[in-house]
């Protein structure tokens, strides 16, 4: 394995201390995998798509949407989903700056922040919250932005760039009202700077999709070394670790997206 042709890990993020975090990631699966392994940071979930489907990346971080995307593409397949707050599932949050916004009916006629069309917290599965609720989201909104990362939505929202956005939330195990885990976390900010105004899901955790064009033998030793890493990959993914995925892990995801393609269609 020593000899072998480097391999390529990358995920999407906007923050300064992204690439930083992925390189020591990498560097910790170089040793224990003897396999060279560089790191590359993206800015769009379409950039990412393009390049594992083009070979350019052999591992990813990715999405749940833009996983479905690469196994229909037959670019990838799912070898871990990760774990936050215990949890292998996650609920999209609709949320305002504090002090603004304090329920759905006051979204009318707001500029609202989504992440991309690609993201299921930032994008598909809050709107369906809102068509569930009798509000049109296509009508719904003086303006909609898209800023690509849960990071620059929530940045924008705060900066007053726009009044609402959509972003990921995980709850505790104990305090089932007060989030461990959110997009705001990801712009320095707290619970206390934020006002959610609606939740939905449950959505799949995000995973880490292996090419379908690695070999056996190597996507399972970069698979179980990711499993290992503990620390660096905590600090980069903002994950507890990994587990298996099972066959059903995308079902309700799948589902809820075609139920939404339907009555677009």
């Amino acid at each position: 394995m020593a000899t072998a042709s480097p391999l390529t890990f990358a995920m999407i993020s906007s923050a300064p201390a992204a690439s930083a975090l992925l390189e020591a990631v990498c560097e910790e699966l170089t040793k224990r995998t003897s396999q060279p392994i560089s790191a590359r940071v993206l800015r769009t979930y379409d950039k990412l798509l393009d390049a594992m489907r083009g070979g350019e990346v052999h591992l990813a971080w990715a999405p749940p949407l833009v996983a479905i995307d690469l196994e229909r593409a037959d670019a990838a397949k799912v070898r871990l989903c990760s774990r936050r707050a215990g949890k292998r599932d996650y609920s999209s949050a609709i949320f305002a700056k504090k002090g603004t916004l304090t329920k759905l009916a006051d979204l009318e006629g707001k500029r609202m922040a989504w992440v991309a069309k690609e993201s299921a917290a930032g994008y598909v599965v809050p709107r369906l919250r809102l068509t569930a609720e009798g509000l049109d989201p296509t009508k719904l909104f003086s303006e909609e932005v898209f800023r690509r990362t849960h990071e620059a939505v929530v940045r924008a929202v705060l900066a007053g760039d726009a009044d609402a956005g959509a972003t990921y939330v995980s709850f505790g195990e104990t305090k089932k009202d007060i989030p461990v885990s959110a997009g705001w976390f990801e712009a320095g900010a707290t619970n206390d700077d934020v006002t959610i105004l609606a939740t939905a899901g449950p959505i799949p955790t995000d995973v880490i999709a292996i090419s379908t064009n690695l070999e056996g033998e190597r996507a399972e030793a970069v698979a179980d070394a990711m499993r290992e890493l503990g620390e660096p990959i905590r600090a980069l993914l903002n994950a507890d670790g990994f587990d298996q995925p099972e066959a059903s892990h995308f079902d309700e995801l799948r589902k809820l997206v075609e139920e939404a393609q339907a009555k677009t269609a």
